[in-house]
């Protein structure tokens, strides 16, 4: 779930001419041009105006940082984050951004810190989402479920949360409510693949198997190349 929150950047700040190179950039950055976006950024970028409240560093930083993401440079990713951070203390974005590199990298530790240190600025339900995956990687599924259960109270609307909390619910072998969570993120995209096979899954863990073939056929019909899918379909078709 590596999404650039870009669209939501203020450039307010930003002069006529600085604003055309920033949306240069970002137009680079979205052509997968990383490493010619990195460069009008580096021309635009001075490092002595971090602390200015009225310079466009954070803006270019943020964009910095994805683009370090894109092109793995790992560290100067961190790094861009890091100061945005300190230069925009108000916000959870940078935090977001930065534990979601931090869990790609497997840095779990790091990334916990990173967003239990963002939900001191902002309780939002993607940082305590992002907790909820460090918890299904440490394998703490009940504080899992915890957290993705925050993160669906405060919106609703997350999809890929209730999916996650569903993978939670059954490692804890609580199937009916895990087809529970994966019916509801089923019901806001159901054009997912993986949700229609975790919700395929869970039918299949309670016994019935006409719903599960039923699931599992929708989602092999979406990704015919999908082992996973494939696999329990074949296995189920055996029985």
């Amino acid at each position: 779930m590596k999404k650039l929150l870009l669209a939501t950047i203020l450039v307010a700040f930003m002069n006529s001419a600085l604003l055309a190179s920033y949306a240069e950039a970002l137009k680079l950055f979205e052509k997968k041009d990383y490493k010619n976006s990195l460069k009008i950024i580096a021309g635009e970028l001075e490092i002595a105006n971090d602390a200015n409240p009225g310079s466009p560093n954070y803006n270019l930083r943020f964009l910095a940082a994805h683009n370090h993401w894109k092109l793995g440079n790992m560290k100067s990713a961190v790094d861009h984050f890091t100061r945005c951070i300190e230069i925009k203390k108000n916000t959870a974005a940078p935090y977001i951004d930065l534990a979601m590199l931090q869990i790609e990298i497997k840095k779990y530790g790091d990334a916990e810190i990173t967003a239990k240190r963002g939900l001191t600025v902002e309780k939002s339900p993607l940082l305590y989402y992002l907790l909820g995956l460090i918890s299904l990687k440490k394998e703490n599924f009940w504080r899992a479920k915890e957290m993705f259960e925050k993160a669906n109270s405060l919106d609703p609307e997350l999809h890929y949360s209730y999916n996650a909390l569903g993978i939670a619910l059954m490692r804890l072998k609580k199937y009916g409510e895990a087809n529970t969570a994966f019916s509801a993120a089923y019901a806001m995209k159901p054009k997912s693949a993986e949700i229609l096979n975790n919700l395929g899954m869970s039918y299949e863990k309670l016994g019935k198997t006409k719903e599960a073939l039923e699931y599992y056929e929708k989602a092999g019909a979406l990704d015919d190349k999908n082992r996973v899918v494939s696999d329990n379909l074949a296995r189920l078709k055996k029985k």
